[in-house]
């Protein structure tokens, strides 16, 4: 018996009872990974408490119970209406930030089993699914940006069935592609360009005639006349508010052009896992996933250019893309979320000879510091979770004391967190305020051209994006025309000046100061 061809019954056991356990210990760390979104009750996440007042405030309108109508109106055609939608809908039957929660972490697990589909697809390497968990927890993730968050997983399927339809381009694959690309773009706009620059581009490399690429085309096509479309309507209803980023004379700007540009070349790794230099032992995680492939004796791709896109696009967007465009910030650096899944598909699996010799203690010991890597990771971020819930129970007292449905203004002169190493962790932190108290807060992400709710034209307030001062003494009641506001929620990390408030107009009082956090409250006016 030719032993090559049928391996012993022993070898035969132990690989199957390796399988068994590595698939084990995938799906109870993808799902101990899940539990991050419930850590927290309010979760350190940037933009989160901005999303979950949009989708607060949207309920509201929609059941024509928010005092806040004749300020605001239902902007239904734009590329965040999907995660917002769904949002929505689960409202009704739960609060707002649990529906938020459970949408996140199902976007996670859809992340994880996308990932692993492209990996089957591509042939590619199944010890390397390692990989795919921790990166959905990067910098997306940490700056809450909620309707991106929920698109990557329908970017990474988009991809997945854009492959199927390059094997075998068919009228009914076709039909699926303009399906899926209208349900991503309603999901997210970069998502759903990435996604469709790398479907678009299997096809060339699958086949060799002009006349059949253009045929295939065809359904990217039709999607580039819904860009079109979207973009006449945003233009013909005047939805770009004057002096938004997006209507500035510079539509793009690119970090790259200043003197710390080269850094994109080591934020590519740092963004996987994190948001600030000051977790580099994060990035050294990084690195150390970038490598297990070569560890564990994996061999590159060469026999399938599909499985190469996906990496080439990424660094594209990476080296090439800006840092903000049309008001977008952070624009490259959400892509880091897409290193891994693109990087798996680069190593195909091993051969039946390869796969039995590769049981050295070499390989083993890499996938098991693979697994310990993740296991530390989420164990990292609950940990600052659980710290950060218990540093900011304070806060609650000052919902507590501020009448429902007013209007506040966030002064944020310390937006940065000592717990969870992210810069921008309480810029929107007052919108717990506006997300359970029926309040409204600015400043608003109903000032932004993507956000469902969106400012009427003759109510913008006079507050704008961006930093809205970076000391306290910037503050200005009449630029600001602060009489429009019944609380002021301040976060400061040193005193503030005794005469912050003095104006000759109202009579400002302070309610309540907690560490870190001040209420004032704005009386009667003259």
């Amino acid at each position: 018996m030719n032993t090559a061809l049928n391996p012993p019954l022993g070898v035969s056991r132990a690989a199957s009872g390796a399988a068994r356990l590595r698939l084990i210990l995938l799906v109870a760390t993808t799902l101990s990974g899940g539990a991050l979104f419930w850590v927290a009750p309010r979760p350190p996440m940037g933009d989160i408490p901005q999303h979950v007042a949009q989708i607060a405030l949207l309920h509201d309108l929609v059941t024509g119970a928010s005092p806040w109508a004749d300020i605001v109106w239902v902007n239904w055609f734009t590329p965040y209406l999907l995660p917002h939608a769904t949002a929505l809908a689960l409202s009704f039957v739960m609060p707002v930030l649990v529906a938020m929660k459970l949408i996140m972490m199902f976007a996670y697990f859809g992340f994880v089993t996308a990932g692993v589909a492209l990996r089957k697809t591509f042939r590619a390497d199944e010890r390397l699914d390692w990989l795919l968990m921790p990166c959905f927890f990067g910098y997306a993730w940490q700056y809450g940006f909620y309707p991106y968050i929920v698109a990557v997983p329908l970017g990474l399927f988009f991809v997945l069935l854009a492959h199927r339809y390059a094997v075998a381009p068919t009228l009914s694959r076709a039909l699926g592609i303009f399906a899926a690309g209208v349900m991503l773009f309603f999901a997210h706009g970069l998502v759903f360009l990435f996604a469709c620059t790398v479907g678009a581009a299997f096809l060339p490399c699958r086949m060799r005639r002009a006349g059949a690429i253009a045929r295939a085309l065809l359904p990217y096509v039709l999607l580039g006349v819904l860009i079109v479309g979207y973009l006449w309507f945003v233009n013909r209803n005047a939805l770009v508010i004057p002096h938004d980023p997006g209507a500035a004379e510079k539509l793009a700007v690119w970090d790259w052009t200043g003197p710390y540009g080269w850094h994109r070349a080591y934020n590519f790794l740092l963004y996987t896992l994190a948001t600030e230099t000051k977790d580099w032992y994060f990035m050294l995680g990084a690195a150390f996933m970038l490598a297990a492939p070569w560890l564990m004796g994996a061999n590159l791709n060469r026999r399938d250019l599909h499985a190469w896109l996906p990496m080439i696009v990424i660094l594209a967007v990476w080296f090439a893309a800006p840092e903000e465009g049309l008001g977008i910030s952070a624009l490259y650096q959400r892509f880091a979320v897409f290193l891994f899944p693109a990087y798996v598909l680069l190593f195909r699996a091993a051969d039946t000879a390869r796969a039995r010799e590769a049981r050295s203690p070499r390989i083993w010991l890499t996938e098991a510091l693979l697994v310990l890597l993740c296991w530390g990771y989420f164990g990292t971020l609950a940990v600052r979770e659980y710290r950060f819930a218990i540093e900011n129970a304070p806060f609650e007292t000052l919902l507590e004391r501020a009448e429902p449905g007013q209007r506040a203004l966030a002064l944020i002169y310390s937006p940065e967190s000592n717990i969870i190493h992210n810069r921008w962790t309480y810029h929107t932190y007052a919108h717990w305020y506006q997300a359970e108290s029926k309040g409204f807060v600015d400043f608003n992400f109903a000032f932004f051209l993507p956000d469902v709710v969106r400012f009427k034209p003759d109510r913008i307030p006079p507050v704008r994006p961006g930093p809205l001062m970076a000391e306290p003494g910037g503050f200005d009641w009449h630029k600001l025309d602060a009489r429009l506001y019944r609380y002021f929620f301040v976060r400061h990390t040193k005193p503030l000046p005794a005469h912050l408030f003095d104006n000759d107009e109202c009579d400002v009082r302070l309610v309540k100061s907690v560490e870190d956090w001040s209420l004032y409250e704005r009386g009667a006016c003259r």
